[in-house]
């Protein structure tokens, strides 16, 4: 006898936020009636064992009750699986690039709906660049649930990456796994001074050209350099992510953006060694929301102005944040001088309703950053302007709670401080040069705003 599923027993209990609503593996049961509200970026359907023939369209009565009953029109629409273990993946300390590469490669060329699945498991994995674009521009929807992880020993690859997708569109990432980059040899590399530009460790996961893509429910820990870095992507949503590494461990920024527009990050946990999240040259409408960061240096604009041809930074907006036990809060950073033949802006920067919990600079922007040696003594020639912190709470560990050292030759300016109240360690409270702009409500007053 053919089992059905009723509308009426299921609509209550439906309204979900896991990936997977009706999951049937009995090839006699239909689907009648069924709503779904999906609270994601995007859903999804898995089909297995289902004749063709028994997926029509059909209006009829059923035994004693009259309802409606809809069959799927013709096509399931379903997603074919591609499961690695299936093209010679296995848990374990064998590498499993070859396995991994030949199924990616099966499903971006299916031409229809397919998904790359990682199932539960512990995969060792090489660097691998997972390309497109895919067949009819349809990109896999790559489901980790396993654990994956990195060679500890410190890997090369040329775009320095260890898990890389690149030139796709509408690209789902998510499962709820973790991507282990193990870098703790690469942390002490680095330490010891062997860490020169040509021989950075990879980045965790990169994506590179990819448009129209969600990113969410991943785990990743401990990457050797970057956990997250988007170039030249757009239309980007990034949320439910747990980044962790320890609070010593060097360049282990947790998202990184740069060349990019109209991304979003949001509902995430960040926990790392350098900055949280650091937007970079050419990022444009940025959404940054509902993050915990700590520990780490804070959340970052830049830095900014050291290498050439360098290009605008215009529009972030940061809400609803806790930052905590960082050495920064909230960070605009460039460095002095101008290698570029145009100097670059940073317009339109917005911080509100945050929440410091004891930070060593809550609030700081810096024209005069330089990390290591050498630097010039020319001043920076970026221009920052329209730059407003509003609604932000907390407490710092030194005496200087608000700290803005502007370019002499650029001076900041339209620079906002409105309902400002930060306790600090001493009775300085403020500390800026060459800045114009206003404030209103901030705990700490000063000559330098005009």
């Amino acid at each position: 006898m053919e089992s059905f599923l009723r509308s009426n027993a299921l609509r209550t209990c439906l309204l979900m936020k896991s990936i997977t609503a009706v999951k049937l593996k009995n090839e006699e049961l239909f689907v009648q009636n069924v709503n779904i509200s999906f609270f994601g970026f995007y859903y999804y359907r898995i089909c297995q064992n289902f004749l063709s023939s028994k997926i029509r369209t059909m209006l009829g009565v059923v035994f004693s009750s009259i309802f409606l009953v809809v069959y799927i029109a013709n096509s399931c629409n379903c997603i074919k699986v591609y499961d690695v273990t299936k093209y010679g993946a296995s848990a374990g300390k064998k590498d499993n690039q070859a396995a991994f590469l030949a199924a990616w490669k099966a499903a971006c060329n299916f031409g229809g709906a397919a998904s790359l699945l990682i199932p539960p498991g512990t995969f060792a994995l090489g660097p691998v660049n997972l390309r497109g674009p895919c067949k009819n521009h349809k990109s896999p929807f790559v489901e980790i649930r396993g654990h994956l992880r990195a060679p500890p020993r410190f890997i090369r690859s040329p775009d320095r990456f260890w898990i890389k997708f690149n030139d796709l569109n509408e690209l789902t990432v998510t499962g709820g796994g973790v991507l282990d980059g193990q870098g703790a040899l690469s942390w002490l590399r680095k330490k010891c001074g062997h860490g020169r530009s040509s021989k950075l460790p990879p980045t965790t996961l990169k994506f590179k050209d990819v448009s129209n893509s969600s990113i969410h429910r991943l785990n990743l820990v401990n990457s050797k350099a970057f956990h997250m870095n988007f170039h030249q992507c757009n239309h980007i949503d990034v949320h439910d992510l747990k980044i962790t590494a320890p609070g010593n461990s060097l360049n282990t920024d947790g998202i990184h953006v740069g060349q990019t527009s109209h991304i979003s990050i949001r509902n995430s946990i960040i926990s790392t060694g350098d900055d949280c999240i650091s937007i970079g040259p050419g990022s444009r409408n940025v959404t940054v929301s509902n993050i915990t960061c700590g520990p780490g240096h804070g959340i970052s604009v830049g830095s900014l102005g050291k290498y050439r041809n360098e290009t605008d930074v215009i529009g972030l907006l940061v809400r609803n944040c806790t930052v905590k036990n960082t050495t920064n809060g909230v960070r605009i950073k460039t460095w002095p001088g101008s290698p570029g033949l145009q100097a670059i802006r940073v317009l339109n920067i917005t911080f509100e309703d945050i929440t410091m919990i004891n930070i060593s600079n809550p609030i700081i922007i810096n024209q005069l950053y330089c990390p290591g040696h050498g630097c010039t003594k020319k001043p920076s020639q970026i221009q920052i302007g329209d730059i407003r912190f509003r609604r932000i709470r907390g407490t710092s560990r030194t005496e200087t709670a608000i700290n803005l050292q502007c370019s002499e030759d650029v001076p900041c300016k339209n620079v906002e401080l409105d309902d400002v109240k930060l306790t600090c360690a001493g009775r300085r409270g403020w500390s800026c040069s060459n800045v114009n702009g206003n404030f209103s409500g901030v705990q700490f007053t000063g000559p330098c705003l005009s």
